[in-house]
């Protein structure tokens, strides 16, 4: 009972954190491919599994928020809708392995893709196969297995409630899957430190894959979450938010290391576009001052004596060739014009 229990307390939790971490999601994976477009990258068979990852997670969600809605209503363990509830979580479990299992092999395809000693690529691979062999088993357990209460699906079955010997098998397969995210996070350290890069940047590019260790933390949260020793009912659906969680916390984790390239870019851009405006400030200043300068000299000349300046400059402007008569012509009119306030000899003295 304590789970119906929890999700007459719960299900606006389980709903809304599908829903934030599903747009969160959908957000994140775009972002990743228009960092690719933007950058004229090629795609990658890592993008390609976070997309089909990212596709399935989106189904699981709409099953698990639709079973919190149907489960909500329930009054017994016996009642249909709490067996419509079990039967939906039945199968987001399935899918859950396969997101997981996705997403590790698109952030190892792409250390693959991004590191060239062979040791690494040879690694990444083994880890790979390791991930797809842990989902392969857990999916032929879940699916070839079930266990209590998956069993009592079928007619003639006894009456469904959930028994902690059906944990165990979770709590097993939790424990490997955050062995192999740990994996994944601490192998590319060593390679990140071999770059020919500045320390800043190594400390940058090392934080920016660090960050999956949020999808470790909130695996042992959920994990934290179904461990009750020796009890046989408990609320099952505050693990149900932590799925949602940890599920969208590693797609959007697995995106993060395929930003840089567009974050640099757009750094750059801002720095460029700073330095333009730096330079034109100081420009503007500089003419500024060269102004304020001349326009000092100009008021210590005489008016008669500019006016002697500008036409001994019209009139040496007129002994030039044919060749440049119109231009010289030009630029004399303009020093007509400014007459007046000595443009002469602010040429000069400038």
């Amino acid at each position: 009972m304590e789970t119906i229990h929890g999700l007459n307390k719960n299900a606006a939790a389980i709903i809304g954190t599908g829903v934030a971490f599903t747009v969160l999601s959908v957000a994140a994976v775009g972002l990743r491919f228009v960092s690719k477009r933007m950058t004229r990258a090629a795609l990658g068979i890592d993008d390609w599994l976070l997309l089909a990852s990212l596709l399935i997670y989106f189904v699981a969600e709409v099953l698990v928020i639709e079973s919190d809605v149907i489960g909500r209503k329930a009054i017994s363990l016996e009642d249909d809708r709490y067996i419509t509830y079990q039967k939906y979580v039945y199968v987001y479990s399935i899918f859950y392995f396969v997101v997981i299992a996705l997403t590790q092999m698109s952030v190892l395809f792409f250390y693959r893709r991004i590191f060239l000693p062979s040791h690494m690529r040879y690694t990444s691979i083994a880890v790979v196969a390791i991930s797809g062999a842990v989902c392969l088993i857990s999916l032929i357990i879940e699916i070839g297995y079930p266990g209590h209460p998956i069993d009592s699906f079928f007619p003639g079955s006894p009456s469904v409630h959930w028994n902690i010997v059906y944990l165990p098998f979770w709590l097993a397969m939790g424990i490997i899957e955050g062995l192999i995210d740990v994996v994944i996070l601490v192998l590319p350290i060593h390679e990140l430190q071999k770059l020919n890069l500045s320390r800043e940047k190594k400390i940058y590019i090392s934080l920016i894959f660090m960050l999956g260790s949020f999808v470790v933390i909130t695996g042992i949260v959920r994990m934290g979450t179904l461990y009750r020793p020796g009890i046989e009912d408990f609320d099952l659906t505050v693990g149900d938010i932590w799925l949602n969680v940890h599920l969208g916390t590693a797609i959007i984790s697995a995106c993060l290391p395929a930003y840089r390239p567009l974050v640099s870019r757009r750094f750059r851009s801002a720095h460029n576009t700073y330095q333009s405006d730096d330079t034109h400030t100081l420009t503007a200043e500089k003419w500024k001052m060269r102004g304020s300068r001349s326009r000092q000299v100009v008021e210590e000349i005489p008016m008669d004596q500019r006016l002697e300046h500008q036409g001994s400059f019209v009139n040496a402007r007129r002994s030039e060739s044919n060749d440049t008569t119109t231009r010289a012509l030009d630029e004399d009119g303009a020093i007509r014009a400014g007459a007046a306030i000595g443009v002469k000899k602010t040429i000069e003295v400038v």
